[in-house]
């Protein structure tokens, strides 16, 4: 049988649409009056109050314990305000998040999960039912998180566990949560051969034998409503009935072909079971003719609710304007162009890049800037400068030019070597850096073009590909020298100091206070930009120092509580401090005021209306997205000097942003506390006028720049041959390539010290 091959959406009319249907001898049902979506349904106990469904796309936008974020919240209550009569909440983890930026319920954020719903159905113009889809977890944390769910005010959960467990599930939640709506999302055909659903003679049919006596032993154990999903098999390639499609790549059939067997699906489920409502899904590539086809569907009695996904991202009104008679148009419908596919795979923010630019455009551009063609293009345009100056600007006095020559010459693994000369930690570099400072500030296609050559992504992506094929690791010599030297602070000082040491012969033991390595990166960097897990690097690098005997690390050691120089200089041939800056200038402790690296390593647990930021060091703005992220109302930039002075790396149109306000040239002086000791206001007075005022606030958080702890070093004198402070401590607090740099630079001079 010849298969039509996929086709981007070209159908212009109805009647277009009814012919292109009766070609492909496809049975699709399409009805132009859609009031059979207007129709309330009654689904355990609670109505529903039209048959639109958003369906559920995981996102990467939730805050770092897996509470829902501004953009979270936005996205939902926009569908809500839109007229979905059922929303179906993305894929959520029971107690623990499965990774970085999804979300998570759990006693922590159940709270913040009840906000959001309030929010959700104040927008709705009648109330929405909220279905919540809890990823697969042993029974008890799924037992826990659905009554965290009926907590915070869900109407149901969508249950996702293995096939052979789920019934135990059910009957299990069936009896600890009852008010609960019980459901789940079945993908009933899954496009492999030997899969589930799968006709044994032709992968390409479907074969309900198995699916239909599996949903009957649901309903036993007490599903209520069933969202059938489908795969799309591949049916060309190597991967021929072996692989199913992924959601961004196009079907190997005809787009209606697609449909048809989501709706046939659909169908033969409720013809089979006629009390058990049923959610479709599958109408995104028709665009502004799927509420048509949706009609068809539910007035035929093929489903009982329409599920919208790419296409309620792309317009979340869609039930409000179809409602209330509007004509859809093209413009403003999916394009399925899959880019919010892409950013859900990447684990990114998702949202509808076409249509939302101005929230995902950046986004998902920056998720293209590692693919490999932008990384030749980008390395093209050196000019392989001698005396080049971004290596003249380089913290680490890389060899930019050549890493760069050999990259585009393809000899990759040359490129790595060259960066890893003098920087062992160049993906953390790569993604922390301040480009416009250092390296590609001092590009000359910065001059020539406004545009630089792309130095940092070209590193990190050489950096990672190297680590994916074990090359990473520091180079261990054969022979030692005999000599330990002991590191404190587990930073990108000390773990570059380490790294040097050991490839010069050297034993190290790490002491690091926190019970990861990483400094700031790892415990607030990454925790709050778009910045990834520090540790795969970190991990990867040591790894053979570990293994090999030249190195021990110790975690939960603090210089000054149980960790001495005196201590250590007795221990070890030699003593580096690279503990880096951990302490807030203060103006003072008063309940409801915060350091910025407290906020940013731990979070609120309640969210204030107005909160101001004392603003003059780099922690400033990563509190201050923290902040606007978790939906504080208003946000105070306050600093004492103009805003070319403030060290704040985005865009200026964050400054525009509803409720956010910027303070320049206003010097903080002190608190007001109120009758209860809690902070309530901010003294302040301007450095030009000389006006006095006292700024109303609910929390501060001082981001003024930090400064050494005490009893960090030694008291009294100290042989200067053993004893050596590197890093933050000692500069201020500069980037991390500096902080690398001065860790190799450390390590030379230590090595040359102990080889006398």
């Amino acid at each position: 049988m010849e298969i039509p091959d996929y086709q981007p959406f070209y159908i212009e009319t109805m009647d277009g649409l009814r012919s292109e249907i009766a070609r492909l001898g496809l049975e699709i049902p399409l009805e132009e009056d859609i009031s059979p979506l207007a129709r309330p349904l009654k689904v355990g106990g609670r109505v529903i109050p039209n048959r639109f469904c958003a369906q559920p796309i995981s996102s990467g936008d939730a805050l770092e314990w897996g509470a829902p974020s501004l953009m979270t919240r936005r996205r939902y209550s926009a569908y809500a305000k839109g007229g979905f009569g059922l929303i179906w909440l993305e894929r959520t983890g029971a107690l623990e998040a499965e990774k970085s930026g999804r979300l998570c319920l759990s006693s922590l954020t159940v709270p913040q999960f009840a906000s959001m719903l309030e929010e959700m159905r104040a927008a709705a113009a009648q109330p929405t039912v909220v279905v919540l889809q809890l990823a697969p977890a042993p029974l008890a944390a799924l037992v826990s998180a659905a009554r965290f769910a009926r907590e915070a005010g869900f109407d149901g959960v969508d249950i996702q566990r293995e096939r052979e467990l789920l019934p135990e599930t059910f009957a299990h939640l069936r009896s600890a949560v009852p008010d609960l709506l019980l459901t789940t999302r079945l993908c009933a055909y899954e496009g492999v051969r030997g899969g589930f659903g799968v006709s044994e003679r032709d992968f390409r049919k479907y074969d309900l034998t198995s699916p239909l006596e599996y949903v009957r032993r649901l309903m036993e154990s007490g599903l209520q409503m069933l969202n059938v999903t489908s795969s799309s098999p591949a049916m060309i390639g190597v991967k021929r009935g072996e692989q199913a499609k992924l959601d961004y790549e196009g079907p190997d059939e005809h787009p209606l072909m697609t449909l048809e067997r989501q709706l046939s699906l659909a169908r033969a489920f409720r013809a089979n079971f006629s009390t058990l409502p049923m959610v479709g899904s599958g109408l995104s590539w028709l665009r502004h003719f799927g509420s048509q086809i949706a009609a068809g569907a539910v007035g035929s009695k093929g489903m009982d609710i329409a599920g919208f996904g790419r296409a309620a991202l792309a317009c979340p009104d869609l039930p409000a304007r179809l409602l209330r008679g509007d004509k859809l148009n093209a413009d403003s419908t999916c394009m399925v162009c899959s880019a919010c596919s892409q950013l859900e795979q990447a684990g990114r923010a998702v949202g509808c890049v076409v249509r939302d630019p101005e929230n995902y455009g950046a986004i998902f551009r920056d998720m293209r800037r590692l693919d490999a063609d932008r990384l030749l293009a980008g390395a093209a345009r050196c000019h392989l400068c001698e005396a080049a100056p971004c290596s003249g600007k380089s913290p680490t006095r890389t060899a930019i030019p050549s890493f760069i020559k050999a990259f585009r010459e393809g000899r990759e693994q040359e490129a790595y070597e060259l960066l890893r000369i003098r920087n062992p930690l160049p993906e953390l570099v790569s993604q922390t850096g301040p480009a416009w400072l250092e390296e590609e500030g001092a590009c000359i296609e910065l001059t020539l073009t406004g545009e630089p050559v792309p130095i940092n992504d070209l590193r990190y992506a050489i950096a990672w590909r190297a680590r994916d094929r074990g090359m990473a690791g520091v180079r261990i010599p054969l022979e030692g020298t005999g000599k330990n030297v002991a590191v404190v602070g587990g930073g990108p000082t000390g773990i570059a100091a380490t790294e040097r040491l050991i490839e010069l012969g050297h034993c190290v033991h790490i002491y690091e206070t926190a019970m990861i390595l990483g400094g700031v990166p790892s415990r607030v960097l990454a925790r709050n930009r778009a910045l990834a897990d520090p540790s795969a690097e970190i991990e990867a690098l040591l790894r053979p120092a570990i293994r090999s005997g030249r190195l021990t690390v110790e975690f939960g050691r603090t210089l000054g509580k149980n960790v001495f120089v005196a201590d250590l200089l007795v221990e070890y041939d030699a003593v580096l401090v690279a503990v880096g800056l951990w302490k807030e200038r203060s103006l003072g402790a008063v309940e409801g005021v915060i350091g910025a690296l407290d906020l940013l390593e731990n979070g609120l647990a309640v969210i204030p209306r107005r909160a101001a930021v004392l603003a003059g060091g780099d922690s400033a703005m990563d509190a201050c997205a923290l902040l606007r992220a978790q939906g504080v109302g208003e946000i105070y930039v306050v600093f004492g000097g103009p805003r070319s002075q403030m060290h704040w790396h985005m865009g200026e149109g964050w400054f525009a942003s509803p409720g956010v306000h910027a303070m320049m040239n206003w010097q903080p002086s002190g608190y007001d506390i109120n009758s209860g000791g809690r902070v309530s206001g901010v003294r302040m007075k301007h450095s030009e006028f000389g006006l006095e005022i006292a700024l109303p606030v609910d929390l501060v958080v001082e981001a003024m720049g930090l400064e050494r702890a005490e009893n960090i070093v030694p008291n009294g004198s100290c042989d200067a041959t053993r004893f050596y402070t590197a890093g933050a401590m000692v500069n201020g607090g500069a980037s991390v390539g500096q902080c690398v740099a001065e860790g190799h630079m450390a390590a030379e001079t230590i090595h040359k010290n102990l080889s006398r």
